[in-house]
């Protein structure tokens, strides 16, 4: 059973932020598996089963500072398709802050779906949870996901950690470091997003 029952619709109506379903381990196992997932996330495991995606969901399910959703996208007859995953994480409540992450199907990338996700994340976050504090970890070397920061949303970049995730080969890779403020959310990255948002492009079928 899900940990939650949110649902999160975006302004634009295009994406919907649900409780990971049993009937999408599969697919989401897909995802997990996919290369260009792992390109930018080698800390995880080359591959993986439907079965160890339901045993994940059920565990992350009962842990209280996890919010885990998958993304679904409205394709252009009207019909839901999964998207991705995203959610947060390492919810304190004493300093109001938490961590986000996000991993899209590759083919919706360039669409802005990223944007549109991650709006309505924060959106929620933010303004309905009371947060005062977001970060994001990515891999040094990610760049699409450090230009989203960096230039799209305008993030501040608060550190690099040195040789900080071991990788299924079994080296080191340097961390990025971002965290959004509510402050900043309020005054500044909110009204990027909106801008960003608009530029998308309609968007067709979603497979992984």
């Amino acid at each position: 059973m899900p940990s939650h029952n949110i649902v999160l619709t975006s302004v634009t109506g295009r994406i919907k932020l649900s409780p990971p379903h049993p009937s999408e381990d599969e697919v989401a196992a897909q995802l997990r598996s996919h290369p260009e997932f792992l390109r930018y996330l080698p800390i995880f495991p080359q591959s993986v089963s439907a079965q160890e995606m339901r045993r994940r969901r059920e565990t992350r399910s009962e842990i209280p500072s996890i919010r885990d959703f998958h993304i679904h996208v409205r394709d252009d007859k009207g019909q839901w398709e999964f998207g991705g995953i995203a959610g947060y994480f390492n919810l304190e409540e004493a300093n109001k802050s938490c961590e986000i992450g996000i991993a899209i199907c590759p083919v919706l990338f360039g669409t802005g779906v990223a944007t549109d996700v991650l709006y309505t994340l924060l959106v929620y976050v933010f303004e309905e949870q009371g947060l005062h504090r977001a970060t994001f970890q990515t891999a040094s070397f990610n760049v699409t996901m450090r230009g989203w920061l960096d230039k799209v949303a305008d993030v501040k970049l608060e550190e690099e950690k040195r040789e900080c995730w071991r990788t299924e080969r079994g080296d080191y890779c340097d961390v990025a470091c971002y965290s959004i403020l509510e402050w900043e959310w309020r005054d500044k990255v909110k009204g990027k997003l909106e801008h960003s948002r608009e530029e998308y492009l309609p968007i067709h079928d979603c497979q992984v």
